[in-house]
């Protein structure tokens, strides 16, 4: 595959020449690491990333799930199919295992190809779909170009960047707490607020199998990916790597999973990438859902599971230096009301969104 790398970061990344709110990077700053960020093709004023999910009472019905034959011939050979797929699994609990499939187009034409193909479209309202014991769902974003940040390694293409259509930048803003609200160019002018103003709690505890279920999400939901691989590390990195960061990894994401509350995370899904056969890939990656970029931001900057996460990073940045060999990568999107679809199919009552915000039956 061919990379378009650019020398320095485009002026759109620095979001419009006069702020409401001031960049936080701090004078004369300079990273420990240089990381990289993608920038859309000029003339896309979006991008859509869709998730689809298979649930399953065993990791071998997940292998015959329906999804699984929709995915090859309605997503990935499809003529508007997308720009790049990736995949992973994970065990929700001992009877309900999950598999995730992550798209990303960044062609709006190509999008609404696929989208408005009534093919694609027929398969989930199927009579079959409420009718066995599989579960599925869908959750699609827009996201305005604005709205989004990346960082990742220049030589390991993950989530968006794995897709030779978009150009990869040294981003100016990393390093530091702060510089993921200053990689946002939309953050500029607008505090990118919820509209929520009582905690998160539990709204919807009806049951939710055999019903196709829609939700509606609040603005400025906002959504990470943050994923991590050990794939290229020798003995000694790893060995470094399970003793010093592999733990609070865990415990962060375990904190977010089980403390929505607190933390506005209304959706955490731990997520082991697999190739597209199944195959495990040294990797792992979280799925978040956020009421807003605050409540993401103030778990990243002030609780101590984050404190844990970040300052066993920078030990390792510091221990091996050009020499390291840990490969990380995240993505951040601020989606508006109305630029999303969240779709639950005879699923488990705990599946994404559903137990937080208004839900609809559809069927």
């Amino acid at each position: 595959m061919t990379f378009q790398f650019l020398d320095k970061a485009p002026e759109e990344s620095y979001g419009p020449p006069t702020r409401r709110f001031p960049l936080r990077k701090p004078e004369n700053h300079q990273p420990l690491v240089q990381r990289w960020s993608f920038l859309l093709p000029e003339k896309e004023p979006n991008m859509f990333v869709v998730f689809v999910g298979a649930q399953a009472r065993t990791e071998e019905g997940l292998n015959r799930h329906s999804l699984v034959k929709w995915v090859e011939t309605y997503l990935r050979l499809h003529k508007s199919g997308p720009a790049c797929v990736d995949f992973s699994k994970r065990q929700v609990k001992p009877e309900l295992f999950e598999w995730v499939v992550a798209s990303y187009w960044i062609s709006t034409e190509r999008f609404r190809g696929w989208r408005d193909d009534e093919l694609v479209e027929q398969w989930w309202h199927e009579s079959e779909r409420l009718d066995s014991d599989e579960g599925c769902w869908r959750e699609i974003l827009t996201v305005p170009r604005d709205r989004q940040e990346s960082i990742y390694w220049k030589d390991y293409p993950a989530g968006l960047m794995a897709s030779e259509a978009v150009q990869i930048f040294p981003t100016p803003f990393c390093g530091y707490y702060g510089a993921m609200r200053d990689r946002l160019p939309a953050a500029a002018n607008d505090a990118l607020e919820s509209p929520l103003k009582e905690e998160l709690v539990p709204k919807n505890c009806q049951a939710t199998q055999r019903g196709h279920w829609k939700v509606t999400a609040p603005h400025n939901l906002t959504v990470i990916r943050s994923g991590h691989s050990w794939e290229r590390m020798d003995d000694g990195q790893f060995k470094d790597y399970e003793r010093r960061l592999k733990s609070p990894l865990s415990i962060g994401m375990a904190y977010l999973a089980k403390n929505p509350t607190p933390t506005g995370c209304a959706s955490l899904r731990w997520l082991s990438t697999v190739d597209c056969s199944g195959k495990s890939v040294p990797e792992a990656h979280a799925l978040g859902y956020f009421t807003s970029f605050e409540q993401m931001e103030n778990w990243a900057e002030r609780h101590p599971t984050h404190a844990a996460i970040f300052n066993a990073a920078m030990r390792r940045y510091k221990s091996y230096g050009s020499q390291n060999q840990l490969r990380t990568w995240h993505e951040v999107y601020v989606v508006p009301e109305g630029f999303q679809t969240f779709e639950y199919l005879n699923c488990d009552s705990t599946t994404g969104l559903l137990p937080y915000f208004a839900a609809e039956r559809i069927r």
